[in-house]
């Protein structure tokens, strides 16, 4: 083999490297993501169009270690989009989830049928304070998932990516509030 291929074998071996350690460990400020979409925008807020006016969807968590969380949502206000929730999705961003609003209190359980990519669940009372977490909840492809049953009563849910309350400190007892063009909608 001449020099010049084993150099393009190298420097193949070497990018890849680079990304795969990118994905998994994010040390630097970059991202690959599907689509084309780039950082900037994987960090700003979701909108769209509903009869001419802009509607924001993103959650706020204050932490306990006084920081805000802006994450960026899809709404899940009916059953019929409850039901489907993050379902059949591949990838989902660093601060992107679904925020699931029920009508009143509720104990109902989650499962992860027909999910993709793991997630943590936060529980949120009507209030607005996390009252559980149910941290790397795994797909599930069997035909009989387990359920996924919170502490004590929530009105909202949270799902983000799988990780993603150890690596941003948020615990229960947290609140989080909802962008006020969501709230005028629910």
């Amino acid at each position: 083999m001449n020099s010049q291929i084993k150099f393009l074998l190298f420097l193949v071996f070497v990018v890849g490297l680079f990304m795969f350690l990118q994905d998994r460990f994010k040390f630097l400020n970059i991202s690959i993501t599907p689509n084309g979409k780039n950082v900037q925008e994987e960090h700003e807020p979701k909108q769209e169009s509903e009869k001419g006016n802009q509607q924001t969807h993103f959650v706020e968590i204050s932490t306990r270690e006084e920081s805000v969380i802006k994450v960026n949502v899809d709404i899940a206000d009916d059953v019929q989009k409850r039901a489907l929730g993050l379902s059949h999705r591949k990838y989902l961003g660093s601060y992107d989830g679904m925020w699931f609003i029920f009508d009143q209190d509720t104990e109902g359980g989650f499962w992860m049928k027909d999910m993709l990519i793991p997630l943590d669940i936060i529980f949120v009372d009507a209030s607005g304070f996390i009252v559980d977490i149910k941290a790397d909840q795994q797909p599930c492809k069997e035909d009989f998932c387990p359920t996924i049953t919170p502490a004590s009563k929530y009105r909202y849910v949270l799902e983000v990516n799988s990780n993603f309350c150890k690596e941003n400190a948020v615990v229960v007892g947290d609140s989080i509030k909802l962008n006020t063009d969501v709230l005028d909608n629910v």
